[in-house]
């Protein structure tokens, strides 16, 4: 269950489709205006809660009083409140069922964010203190100009929030 709250939680990068490769404009023709979302990932996340939604409901209405009801009909309320009721889940004539549908949201989760080919490249040495290493940036399939992982041969990960200082030192190094 908190496997499937980090997915959805990840998939708000994913709602939005990846940029378009550079296209001829054609004379009067109109570009898309405003943004463009990701379908598969918008489908994805609106059956996250249909499914979590349906099981908190069965289980409010099967034990009544004895539990409070989720605070919301949202991912980030279902998933704890289900968490907290698994046991008795496990024990209703049902439970296969809400195995098999969570293992089907995992699958259809994990497509979305799917390996994929990657691409390695180095981007210098490491900038932790005392380490070897050389810093390599991996591009994903979708061919995106940013890095979506930057780690060393050591193993160290550099947090995005640093990529910039690194390109920066990159760039300097070059000229």
């Amino acid at each position: 269950m908190r496997t499937l709250l980090e997915l959805y939680q990840e998939s708000d990068h994913a709602l939005t489709a990846a940029s378009p490769r550079l296209r001829e404009r054609v004379s009067g023709s109109r570009s898309a205006v405003g943004i463009v979302l990701d379908e598969r990932a918008v489908d994805m996340r609106a059956r996250m809660t249909e499914v979590l939604a349906s099981w908190a409901r069965l289980v409010v209405e099967e034990r009544g009083s004895e539990v409070p009801r989720p605070r919301e009909r949202e991912v980030g309320d279902l998933v704890p409140f289900l968490r907290q009721q698994v046991r008795w889940i496990a024990g209703h004539p049902a439970a296969v069922d809400f195995d098999e549908e969570v293992a089907e949201l995992l699958g259809e989760f994990g497509g979305l964010f799917g390996p994929g080919q990657a691409r390695r490249f180095p981007l210098g040495p490491c900038v932790q203190p005392g380490c070897d290493g050389t810093l390599h940036g991996v591009l994903g399939a979708d061919g995106s100009a940013a890095p979506g992982h930057v780690s060393c041969d050591a193993g160290h990960a550099l947090p995005p929030r640093q990529w910039l200082l690194v390109a920066g030192r990159t760039a300097e190094g070059a000229a």
